[in-house]
């Protein structure tokens, strides 16, 4: 019996990718499947120059490891993921994106962990799309040259919604 549990231990470490934070104790119980890198595709901020309500910000995100496959947007009618958050929530609501061009300026992307637990964790990690801009008199659109692969490199717990009232 030990000998076949030291094998299952050993063969599931080997097929495991790194993963570029630690994992919690909590989590290391459980049978799931980490977030550990991602791909952003079709990056593309429109900015207006007369409206700012017509901004928009759109893009793909594929996490092959954990089968997410989602549209993120941000625009005139989104709503943010939590109140006075700078969190937009995806398609796919494990996912969400925060967009930021001072301070650490970038993309940072959220997902959340073992959704199927109730431990409420989520990953996250920043990349900086390389953008190619074209400006009109209407307004600019930078588009990223390439599809970002990107790495998540922090597991926090995810934050609570305030208390109802």
């Amino acid at each position: 019996m030990r000998a076949v549990t030291l094998f299952g231990l050993l063969a599931g470490s080997a097929t495991s990718k790194a993963l570029k934070y630690a994992i919690p104790l909590s989590l290391k119980a459980t049978d799931c499947t980490l977030p550990a890198n991602y791909t952003v595709t079709n990056f593309t901020i429109y900015t207006n120059s007369v409206d700012s309500s017509k901004n928009t910000t759109s893009f793909g995100f594929v996490d092959e490891d954990t089968g997410i496959d989602t549209f993120c947007v941000r625009n005139s009618t989104s709503k943010p993921s939590t109140v006075a958050s700078n969190r937009w929530p995806c398609d796919d609501p494990l996912v969400a994106f925060i967009w930021q061009t001072t301070g650490i300026a970038g993309l940072t992307m959220i997902e959340t962990a073992c959704p199927q637990s109730d431990l409420g964790w989520e990953a996250s990690g920043l990349i900086t799309p390389k953008l190619a801009c074209t400006n009109s008199t209407s307004g600019s659109t930078c588009v990223a040259t390439q599809s970002i692969l990107g790495d998540f490199d922090s597991l926090e717990p995810a934050p609570r919604p305030p208390p109802s009232r």
